[in-house]
């Protein structure tokens, strides 16, 4: 027999915090891929994305979750990527991603605390300090990680998303009727 999700067990008062939550934002290099970046010989720029990061996004926003991508780079892939997801936003060559999450949390008309950001390095910081839960993979920097709410146990590109995914939507009760109904809602 399956063991329940109500086993789980997550660091401090994660699960309260994230029960709030109603935005999910992300940077891409070393969050949704694993950070390196690809040129074909036409110089076309490749990138490799984890498909269980895509499939849970779409159950975030059955929940009605806002799920959008922040990145400071500017890439093809990506918005390609960012359409495929149905994401509501894909804010791409952004230098201040702080400034960006707070443009975003007026837009929605959302607290702080509504926001969790996944970030895996410096220029993320910012975004950070915008978002009322921060989270990075487990292949950031240690300097990174001492600043986070929560560390996934994933490196980048390998289901990070999923992870968090799949915490916040334990946290609110949509995991266990998930798992039962498969795709359906």
């Amino acid at each position: 027999m399956a063991k329940k999700n109500s086993s789980r067990s997550y660091p401090g008062d994660l699960l309260k915090r994230a029960k709030a939550l109603k935005a999910l934002i992300f940077d891409v290099d070393g969050v949704l891929t694993d950070g390196r970046i690809i040129y074909s010989s036409t110089g076309e720029e490749l990138k490799e994305f984890h498909v269980r990061d895509g499939l849970i996004i779409s159950h975030l926003k059955r929940c009605g979750f806002i799920v959008g991508i922040i990145s400071g780079r500017e890439s093809q892939a990506v918005a390609r990527r960012s359409v495929e997801l149905k994401l509501d936003f894909c804010h791409q060559g952004i230098d201040d991603k702080g400034w960006a999450i707070n443009q975003i949390i007026k837009h929605h008309g959302l607290k702080s605390n509504q926001v969790a950001y996944i970030g895996d390095d410096i220029n993320d910081i910012p975004a950070f300090k915008a978002a009322g839960l921060k989270i990075c993979p487990s292949d950031a920097p240690e300097y990174l990680k001492e600043l986070m709410d929560w560390t996934t146990t994933a490196k980048g590109g390998k289901g990070v998303v999923r992870e968090v995914a799949d915490m916040i939507l334990f946290a609110k009760g949509e995991l266990d009727a998930l798992l039962k109904t498969g795709n359906k809602k």
